[in-house]
């Protein structure tokens, strides 16, 4: 019997064996012990909080992966977020309930004491650690409606324990309070969670920082050897030489004396040990040289006095050096922002730069993605649970996508279009689009829809213009 056939049977009440489709019947993965995920890790460093104290020395110490979360970070908290009312109806236009609900959203982001733009880039962080809490605060507003006071980080490492319910689903967290010590129960519906769970469903997911620690540690004992072979290096040593024995025996003939002597050699230690290049450095030594001790006596090619660097071997630090790129690289690569070291070395091209740079917009925009679906549950529910509004008037965040876009490509394109018989309107907003990439203003007499974009101010639009008749235009 077919799996189909047989929850027909169910319903129609002809065969009571088969389990109901609404009903689970597998489990996840992950296990909870007294709240705590059963973590595989063999590594002390990598278990409990002490993973997030290691991800957070990697990221403060390591400089490709601080340059390469803060420029993901950057890129993807730049494009702005918008409010798009809830469309529904034969028509499928916002009503003006649905467009009012959404102007009080976008009003609710942008009145939060943490500014919009920190708040994704704190959420963000779940991409490295494998998980990010956030805790919203209510507020009433005064025109009566319930927003938020702020969205406030809570950070993964005071993050103790989980809770789940029958399914495995998160439905609370304990954290540990960094000031008191003490636990603080934070329920999931008042939390803006994301979790990276795709290796694994554990609540705390995996980020790319686990993925870091081998080549970090490697890539940090490496740096060790070549600042030891640096530090042992006598290459440019300075060495002088001084006829000592020769006044040992005048002391001892007493021609000299001991203070004398010191003060004849002084110059040159003075010379070898603080050999730092000046416009007044310089040295007269005796060009005397060693002679012979048969009955000729002849002068040799080794003078009495001198002073040279010391000269060894070739070493192997070119190839550490070599090792450390190849760290750095893997770092990027997996962090997938490898574009960053491009220019350092004699290698590479636009068309690499390029693909490289389309790539890592990818992995922006799926992110991005990802955000919005978080923050439409998380941060919407709750606003319409609070206010009591209707679920059919709940809008949907849409967000500018992060692509590399050259101006010369786009108005190429639009002329394209224009030759071909897609002729723009004045005010069709491809125009616009254009001169917010460019970095230029709009126009005063050509506006679009209603921007409901966070802090929009645009006053509602006049009737759009009639074009002029001359098709070139």
């Amino acid at each position: 019997m077919g799996l189909f056939t047989g929850i027909n049977n169910f319903f129609s009440g002809n065969d009571k064996t088969v389990t109901a489709p609404e009903k689970q019947q597998g489990e996840p993965g992950s296990r909870l012990y007294g709240g705590y995920p059963d973590e595989q890790e063999k590594n002390p460093a990598l278990t409990g909080r002490a993973k997030y104290k290691t991800f957070s020395n990697i990221l403060a110490n390591v400089s490709i992966v601080a340059a390469g979360t803060r420029y993901f970070l950057n890129i993807l908290s730049e494009p702005a977020w918008k409010v798009e009312p809830a469309r529904f109806g034969d028509d499928d236009e916002p009503t003006p309930e649905s467009e009012r609900i959404a102007k009080l959203i976008a009003d609710i982001m942008a009145d939060m004491e943490t500014p919009w733009h920190k708040v994704i880039r704190r959420a963000a962080m779940y991409r490295f650690y494998g998980f990010s809490v956030q805790e919203w605060v209510a507020k009433r507003r005064p025109d009566g409606v319930t927003g938020y006071l702020d969205v406030e980080a809570r950070p993964q490492i005071t993050i103790e324990k989980w809770s789940e319910d029958d399914t495995g689903r998160v439905n609370g967290m304990i954290q540990r309070s960094p000031l008191s010590g003490e636990e603080l129960d934070i329920q999931r519906g008042k939390t803006i969670y994301l979790v990276d769970d795709t290796l694994n469903d554990s609540p705390e997911g995996i980020g790319l920082f686990r993925h870091l620690v081998k080549p970090a540690a490697e890539l940090d004992r490496l740096e060790q050897l070549e600042g030891f072979g640096f530090e042992t290096d006598l290459r440019g040593m300075p060495i002088g030489r001084a006829p000592i024995a020769e006044l040992e025996k005048q002391v001892k003939r007493k021609e000299i004396t001991s203070q004398i002597k010191e003060l004849i050699l002084a110059p040159l230690r003075k010379m070898i040990s603080n050999p730092i290049k000046s416009a007044k450095n310089g040295m007269l030594l005796d060009s005397l040289t060693y002679q012979t001790t048969d009955d000729k006596r002849n002068p040799s090619s080794v003078y009495q006095w001198d002073i040279e660097l010391l000269k060894s071997s070739a070493s192997n630090q070119a190839e550490v050096n070599k090792t450390i790129e190849r760290k750095n690289r893997e770092l990027a690569r997996i962090l997938g922002v490898e574009g960053l070291l491009l220019g350092s070395s004699d290698r590479g091209s636009e068309a690499l730069s390029r693909d490289k740079t389309h790539n890592f917009m990818l992995i922006v925009q799926s992110t991005q993605k990802e955000l919005i679906e978080g923050f439409q549950k998380d941060f919407l529910t709750p606003l319409f649970d609070l206010n009591g509004w209707d679920y059919k008037n709940k809008p949907t965040f849409k967000t500018d996508m992060v692509r590399y876009r050259e101006i010369q490509e786009i108005t190429q394109a639009l002329r394209d279009m224009a030759q071909a018989g897609a002729i723009l309107d004045p005010d069709d907003p491809a125009i616009n689009e254009v001169r917010d990439i460019m970095g230029l203003s709009r126009p005063d007499n050509v506006l679009s829809d209603i921007d409901l974009s966070i802090g929009g101010d645009r006053d509602t639009p006049p009737p759009k213009a009639t074009p002029p008749s001359n098709e070139n235009t």
